[in-house]
């Protein structure tokens, strides 16, 4: 595939760059959002506002289909980065293309000293299951990674409860609730029949860990 010109003076953006001293904020900011969107022209990346690139804002409920799913992969490459992995090694490990990922973490992914590197936490919607205390198995929209990580944690205690019948290890989310993107407060099911019973409902129950981060 040809690459388009980079600008009418320069064919590439590195001719461009080593043309002359690049250290004007005008010049930084062009460098920062060629990192981000390398396939753009000069005019492009001239005229290009981070919120046209950026999904990591919008709400949940407002995306297609395809874009829950690129969302949902892209948390996992925030999920893996956090945990150490490297992000050419997260991105192998979910399949995910880069660009869809850029698009969909916006600020939370960024460039320092020429390496990715990711936030510690951040405020993206997702849709995830838990058991919920008065409805048992329901799916509700978090809007941080904050939840996320607890939804996660819960569901690993759930796994280790079921397996040894040690209902202690469910304690610390007595009383401990997740606040939806409507305002909602959903508190965790902490009492070990109940479930025993959720899990025996469920054709192929799952221990959802995939969001820790």
């Amino acid at each position: 595939m040809t690459l388009k010109r980079f600008s009418k003076e320069y064919k590439t953006y590195g001719e461009w760059l080593k043309a002359e001293p690049r250290s004007s904020e005008y010049a930084r900011r062009i460098i920062r959002f060629h990192e981000r969107f390398p396939t753009l022209s000069l005019n492009e990346l001239r005229n290009t506002r981070l919120k046209d690139h950026d999904l990591s804002t919008s709400s949940w409920n407002g995306l297609s289909s395809q874009q829950k799913r690129d969302r949902k992969l892209s948390l996992q490459i925030l999920r893996l980065m956090r945990k150490g992995v490297p992000y050419s090694k997260a991105v192998e490990k979910t399949g995910i293309n880069k660009k869809d990922i850029i698009r969909n973490l916006g600020k939370y992914l960024y460039k320092s000293k020429g390496k990715w590197k990711v936030t510690t936490t951040d405020r993206i919607e997702v849709e995830m299951l838990i058991y919920e205390k008065d409805a048992g198995q329901i799916s509700i929209v978090t809007t941080n990674s904050k939840d996320r990580t607890l939804i996660g944690l819960y569901f690993n205690a759930i796994n280790r409860a079921l397996k040894t019948g040690d209902s202690s290890l469910l304690k610390r989310f007595i009383d401990i609730h997740i606040t939806d993107v409507n305002g909602t407060k959903h508190f965790f099911v902490t009492d070990l029949e109940r479930l025993y019973e959720i899990n025996e409902a469920q054709e192929e129950p799952e221990y959802l860990d995939i969001y820790q981060s």
